[in-house]
């Protein structure tokens, strides 16, 4: 079932262009002005679930492929009756989608052999027991590290474990490759492709190359003919019938990655982050080689050699929103944003800190053996504010980590958590860098639109934004040292 959201301007003589961002609670379609200003958006929920298997003691995270792409029908109908004449002013598309999330399918008929395997899912985790790569090694050639969050280790599940991908394997009509490549399967032509962003999180990309890695693709046992094809960031997918129209898909990518370009080509000095579920740090950078701990992902590889590439330092933070059952348990409360808001307004002086490995312990530590706790004696107001700053002080660390790229002047917030002031007024304060919070909860649709825009300068859309500025916080300052010192000890067990 597809809803609208308010339009923001009237379809217009200028050029259209049209984003799809396919994520894991829904999918979101957007038509955009040349400006970057928003025409109308359509969106799909799709649902996961949740379910463990007597083979395997890993739960099973999963999505319905089927669904998605209905999903995505459905709101590119709405579109087209919203427009009426106008669909014809659409110069061109893009796909930005959830990066490690894969399937399944038969690529001479499109049916789906599995369910789509999320992200979140780490069934093949058991294969990397065995990989003689180290995370250097890995990072050197892919910029990532080993982690069953990844595709290779699930494509290898399936491989090994469902009797559908087994026959279409056989029968040489199988493919294997994120969620993108199938929806582009069937929307623009069925052919099988992948753009830099979605490739990498499979962990059999080579970051050099823009090519599958034919040694990482022997090591986890994966036949390159059944991956898809790499392209660019901005090549020419294929066609999206839009009716009688007919629009070029110009440009794919992660989804991460396209949101750093919804206000136009991302700033040198500044760090981009969002809070959500967990927490994505980003910062612009021609260096591939990044500081221990942290990624490199690329945001825009173009087909012309002679035009500027883009990548990212990058670092994940896991634990926000993820947490919030766990924490739940712990204080007995339900965490409405008003429990957040008292419990950040709080200010004590003794020892109140949480060491959280909810979703495992990622960057720069990387750790998933684990188990979170809180210091003693705490209020429940005092364990929220532990566990909202045990995110803030992890994410002040990434963004440190980031420094030899130069100070960050600025940071770009988004997502849930940063609807709390206080959140953001305690980044500023830690890292002495201005934090500015827009008003947009469509940065990643409207970044893959700028993509499909080609990143004109042209593209400037009016944001109303909070700015916060630092202010001294020595008693914020102790508790960061003293959660730095609990850490210490902690990882050291």
């Amino acid at each position: 079932m597809s809803t609208t959201y308010p339009a923001t301007e009237s379809a217009s003589a200028t050029d259209l262009f049209l984003a799809i961002d396919q994520g894991g609670q829904s999918t979101r379609i957007a038509i955009y002005s040349a400006e970057g200003k928003q025409i109308c958006c359509y969106s799909a929920a799709c649902a996961t679930t949740h379910h463990k298997t007597e083979s395997s003691p890993y739960e099973h995270i999963e999505q319905n492929g089927e669904e998605i792409l209905a999903g995505i029908r459905d709101c590119l109908g709405e579109i087209q009756q919203h427009l009426g004449g106008d669909v014809k002013r659409i110069k061109a598309a893009s796909f930005a989608g959830q990066g490690s999330s894969l399937l399944c399918w038969n690529n001479q008929t499109g049916a789906a052999l599995t369910p789509v395997l999320s992200w979140q899912d780490t069934r093949g985790e058991p294969y990397l027991n065995n990989i003689p790569l180290t995370h250097q090694q890995t990072q050197q050639l892919t910029g990532l590290r080993l982690s069953p969050h990844y595709g290779a280790t699930k494509m290898r599940w399936c491989l090994e474990h469902n009797k559908k991908v087994a026959q279409a394997q056989q029968d040489n009509c199988l493919s294997i490759g994120p969620i993108v490549s199938y929806i582009f399967w069937h929307l623009l032509g069925k052919q099988t492709l992948v753009d830099p962003g979605h490739a990498q999180r499979t962990l059999l990309w080579n970051l050099q190359s823009n090519e599958w890695d034919q040694s990482l693709l022997d090591i986890f046992k994966i036949p390159r003919n059944v991956l898809p094809h790499c392209q660019y960031h901005n090549s020419h997918f294929g066609n999206l019938q839009l009716g009688d129209h007919t629009i070029p898909f110009t440009a794919s990518a992660r989804d991460q990655g396209a949101s750093l370009f919804a206000r136009g080509l991302p700033e040198l000095d500044s760090c981009y982050i969002n809070i959500g579920t967990g927490a994505f740090i980003q910062r612009l950078s021609e260096n591939l080689r990044a500081p221990e701990g942290l990624l490199v992902s690329p945001l825009w590889l173009p087909e012309n050699p002679v035009d500027k590439k883009y990548y990212a330092w990058e670092a994940t933070v896991n634990g926000a929103a993820a947490a919030i059952s766990f924490i739940q348990q712990q204080t007995g409360l339900a965490i409405t944003p008003q429990d957040i808001d008292s419990a950040l307004a709080l200010d004590p002086t003794a020892d109140c800190y949480f060491l959280n490995a909810i979703g495992g312990l990622s960057a720069p530590y990387w750790r998933t053996d684990l188990q979170s706790r809180c210091s003693e004696s705490l209020s429940a107001e005092e364990k929220i504010l532990a566990w909202i700053e045990s995110v803030i002080f992890q994410i002040v660390i990434n963004v440190k980590l980031m420094n030899p790229l130069g100070s960050t002047k600025k940071i770009i917030i988004s997502g849930g958590f940063s609807k709390a002031d206080a959140v953001c007024q305690k980044i500023a304060d830690l890292t002495s860098a201005n934090v500015h919070r827009s008003d947009n909860a469509d940065a990643t649709v409207q970044g893959a639109a700028c993509m499909a825009a080609g990143l004109p300068q042209s593209w400037k859309p009016v944001l109303q934004e909070d700015v916060f500025t630092p202010q001294p916080n020595p008693l914020l300052l102790q508790r960061m040292s003293t959660w730095q010192q609990a850490m210490q000890q902690w990882l050291s067990q």
